[in-house]
């Protein structure tokens, strides 16, 4: 799958057990893909509010991975990172996106 990133000028950054951090070259966004929750990206809150993306998500998703991203409460009493996750049926539906993605973070 990191093929269809890098396409998408998105370089992998950084690699836990939970998630990939990958950086798009031209603007710096930073977005993620959970390891363990088939295929999906987790874009930051900011982006995935002023692409109005927020209802069309998965809804927030709070992981300590997602280091890059602000941090909220949720439910406990410390805040975690958190982001929008996205969920795609196939590769093709995640290639569709990323180079929608892509169009727009050059466009910025």
């Amino acid at each position: 799958m990191n093929e269809i990133f890098s396409q998408y000028r998105f370089k992998p950054t950084k690699e836990t057990t939970k998630a990939t951090e990958y950086e798009h070259i031209i603007s710096r966004d930073i977005i993620y893909t959970q390891n363990t929750k088939g295929i999906n990206i987790v874009l930051h809150p900011d982006t995935a509010e002023s692409l109005r993306l927020v209802q069309k998500s998965g809804g927030p998703v709070h992981s300590t991975a997602l280091s890059a991203y602000p941090k909220r409460l949720n439910g406990g009493k410390t805040p975690i990172h958190y982001g929008y996750s996205f969920k795609f049926q196939s590769e093709e539906e995640l290639d569709q996106f990323l180079k929608w993605l892509d169009d727009l973070f050059c466009c910025r």
